[in-house]
Parts: C-alpha cells; sequence; structure tokens
C-alpha cells in the first residue's frame, strides 16, 4: 500500500475537505492572505487571526518532477511530482491525474481531480483543465 498522509495534524480541516471534494485552505483574518500548509502566525502580517476557506480547485502547473528512486516503500518508481499554484496563489505538491509526462508544460490551467485512496484519506490530484 502507498504511504498515506498525516491527516490529524494542523492541515486536518485541509483533508477533511477533500473528502467532501473541495479545496480549504487558511486565509488570514486580518490581511486576508491566503497560507498552506496551516502556520499560527500569517508570513504577511504576523497576525495569529485565521480561518479555513474553500477556494477554487484550479491553478498553474509550475514545475514538475520524476522520481526514479524508491524513496517510500509502497509506492512503485518512477511517479511524477508536480507543483501547483492554486488560483488563490497558494503552492501545492499533488500528482497528475490522467496525463503522461510528454503533456505536462510549465504554465498550463489544471483542475483538481480527487482521488479516494481510503475511507479517511481522499488526495488532491491535477489534470489539465478541460481534459
Amino acid at each position: 500500500m502507498r504511504p498515506l498522509p498525516q491527516t490529524d495534524g494542523p492541515d486536518r480541516p485541509f483533508w477533511q475537505a477533500l473528502r467532501r471534494r473541495e479545496v480549504q485552505v487558511q486565509r488570514c483574518g486580518s490581511c486576508g492572505t491566503h497560507r498552506f500548509p496551516a502556520t499560527r502566525y500569517c508570513a504577511r502580517c504576523r497576525s495569529d487571526v485565521s480561518e479555513w476557506v474553500v477556494v477554487a480547485p484550479s491553478g498553474t502547473l509550475e514545475t514538475w518532477c520524476v522520481f526514479h528512486r524508491p524513496y517510500f516503500e509502497g509506492l512503485p518508481v518512477p511517479y511524477t511530482v508536480i507543483q501547483v499554484r492554486l488560483d488563490c496563489g497558494v503552492r501545492v505538491f499533488a500528482n497528475p491525474a490522467g496525463v503522461k509526462n510528454d503533456k505536462l508544460r510549465i504554465g498550463i490551467p489544471v483542475e483538481a481531480v480527487f482521488e479516494d485512496v481510503t475511507g479517511d484519506v481522499t488526495l488532491l490530484m491535477f489534470k489539465p483543465k478541460g481534459s
């Protein structure tokens, strides 16, 4: 079985939202800056006031890499990890869904795909918009 993320820490609202097919990130209650992963203080204004909000499940592919070395037991190689800047400005790392690596291009618009891995864990993945 593939390694599973820790879903019971400070990012718990993010993982719970994925089960509902939503993407949630923290938003600063003072300056409105979105952030992920969860932090106690806003990096922009240092406020400790925040809330979890639903954001658009879309963004832009910024980069990717292909891992050929097995770093995690149960995760067969090769596998691809992508970096997506969500429309709200937050960067997330994920896997591409249903697209071959030769079709990945920096700057392409992407949209979320939700993959149920277990009864408790849903992973966020991305595919090119409209595909």
